[in-house]
């Protein structure tokens, strides 16, 4: 049910964007569909091993919506740097960005169709990964989000896409066992695993640490209910600056205050989304304060907090967004928000708060000028929510 939540909101957000994308061509022609690379007339820039490579990836994939009929061999289709959905380098000519995930196929779809594609689950549905887009050796850029692998399993040759920056695989309905491959992509900076169907990723320890140079990091709806140590595991990333898994699983970590202090971790960790999952393990709390400097971002929706709210969340002063959403909590100090005068979104629906909440309200009407309160009471709880102005 929450994974059906998460798609929701993922899948209105695109459409949020699809919109904007569409408002700016409108406004400017020659931004239209902006996936085709400019080539001089009549000239073909596109590499054959790659031409080859691409066609053989889109034959193992399903186009109900013909999104691909750029694709082909045709003389007139040759240039793939023409193709919808590529990107070619303007100086080498090689292919260097791989855009088929739901967000650049919806607007190809509503320029075509002259309709919203909100309604669309899928454009594309994979049958097989063609082993042969490793050919694609310049390729900095894959996004393959929302095309439904029907639990397929991805296949061990990702990690030899060793240029990788940015792999989005999100919502593409994968399966089976995590490849340990992806540990090869020193060079990634942006992933995102997020609704997928793996079996089992276990095997955090072996890959994900040798990806030095994540800033962006996204494994919601991954089971990592026996991974004891995933707090550690990502604390190693040093330069991390967006971790959300939500809806994990994640259970209690099992480290030491001085093993998290001595870790080479990031120093500018700023969005942290664990909701929909049990943070009550005083190292996560431990963990966090080592950014309330650097933290913007904190979501703990849904996360089994009972009482008090966590004391630890009063020392991060530099946060802007703060959700304690369904949870148990039921008594607020007044004074626990006082040096938290950066916010402008503070979410707690659905918790039983008494103690000293108009005093409570008051203080934070001083001090965080941009917040909004409204309450609106239920049948058997009151919710909360302040938002910016």
């Amino acid at each position: 049910m929450e994974g059906d939540r998460i798609r929701c909101l993922k899948k209105l957000s695109r459409a949020l964007i699809v919109v904007f994308t569409l408002l700016q061509c409108a406004v400017n022609p020659s931004l239209s569909l902006g996936f085709k690379n400019i080539s001089s007339e009549g000239v073909v820039r596109c590499f054959e091993r790659e031409r080859e490579a691409l066609l053989a990836f889109k034959h193992g994939l399903v186009d109900h919506y013909n999104l691909l009929s750029s694709w082909g061999r045709e003389e007139h289709k040759q240039d793939c740097c023409k193709w919808v959905g590529v990107h070619c380098s303007n100086r080498t000519n090689h292919v260097t960005q791989l855009h088929l995930g739901w967000d650049p196929l919806s607007v190809s779809y509503s320029h075509q169709q002259k309709i919203d594609s909100w309604f669309i689950d899928y454009f594309l549905q994979g049958k097989k990964m063609s082993p042969k887009l490793i050919e694609l050796q310049r390729l900095k850029y894959l996004d393959l989000s929302s095309i439904n692998f029907n639990g397929t399993r991805l296949p061990f040759f990702i990690g030899s896409l060793s240029n990788l920056r940015h792999l989005d695989l999100s919502s593409a309905s994968f399966g089976g066992q995590f490849p340990s491959q992806v540990g090869n992509l020193t060079h990634l900076q942006y992933l995102d695993l997020s609704g997928n169907d793996f079996n089992s990723v276990e095997n955090l320890k072996s890959w994900l640490p040798l990806l030095s140079s994540l800033t962006y990091l996204d494994l919601s709806s991954t089971n990592l209910s026996n991974v004891h140590d995933w707090l550690e595991i990502v604390s190693k990333l040093p330069k991390l600056t967006n971790l959300t898994l939500q809806e994990c699983g994640l259970p209690s970590p099992v480290i030491h205050s001085s093993t998290l202090f001595n870790i080479n971790s990031s120093k500018s960790l700023a969005h942290v989304d664990l909701s929909h999952n049990q943070c009550t393990s005083p190292s996560i709390y431990l963990w966090l304060s080592n950014y309330n400097a650097s933290l913007v971002f904190l979501g703990l929706d849904n996360s089994s907090l009972t009482g008090l709210i966590p004391s630890v969340i009063e020392n991060l002063t530099s946060l802007v967004y703060l959700s304690l959403s369904y949870n148990k909590l039921d008594v607020v100090n007044p004074h626990s928000f006082s040096s938290l005068c950066s916010l402008q979104s503070l979410y707690l629906f659905n918790n039983s708060l008494s103690g000293q909440f108009s005093e409570f309200v008051q203080m934070l009407s001083t001090c965080c000028r941009r917040l909004h309160f409204t309450e609106r009471a239920s049948t058997d709880h009151y919710m909360y929510k302040f938002s910016k102005y």
